[in-house]
């Protein structure tokens, strides 16, 4: 176990944190009025940098996280009644944690869990724990944990050998 916890690349963890927390920050400060559109692409491309070397072809991952974002966001404020905008987190974590699953389901064992981390991550950061930094760190530190143990078990070491165009 003490193996276990001393081989976890804290760094990888480290920066997936900031990528999140910035991306969530960025988007914030872009266009305030339109935080919740905007974010998606910004955290989606402060991830693809952490994921660089990762993935195969790991430019996806903007284009899915911005489609997911979107989508929870339009069925968080166009189609729930609006008693239940406390599902906010959970509605996008879902959406945009399935889009990116669509990803990482190809190269990762136990890629499922992805969405479920996403899920917690984000109704924790967006609903439970708001706030301008802790949005993105609490969805941050939650997904960065998954990803760490995801990256341990690819399904082939060829995918990462790939050019990632």
């Amino acid at each position: 176990m003490i193996k276990s916890i001393l081989s976890f690349d804290w760094a990888l963890w480290f920066f997936w944190i900031m990528a999140v927390t910035w991306g969530w920050l960025l988007g914030d400060f872009i266009l305030p009025g339109l935080t919740l559109v905007i974010s998606g692409f910004m955290v989606g491309v402060f991830q693809w940098l952490v994921l660089q070397g990762r993935l195969v072809r790991p430019w996806r991952w903007i284009i899915a996280t911005s489609i997911g974002w979107i989508a929870g966001f339009f069925i968080t404020f166009y189609l729930l009644p609006q008693e239940l905008e406390s599902l906010t987190g959970m509605v996008i974590g879902l959406t945009t944690g399935f889009a990116q699953w669509l990803i990482l389901r190809r190269e990762f064992h136990w890629a499922g869990w992805w969405i479920i981390f996403s899920m917690i991550g984000w109704t924790t950061g967006l609903t439970l724990l708001p706030g301008i930094l802790l949005t993105g760190t609490m969805a941050g530190a939650l997904t960065g944990l998954c990803l760490e143990v995801l990256l341990r078990n690819p399904k082939s070491k060829m995918a990462l050998t790939s050019p990632s165009s």
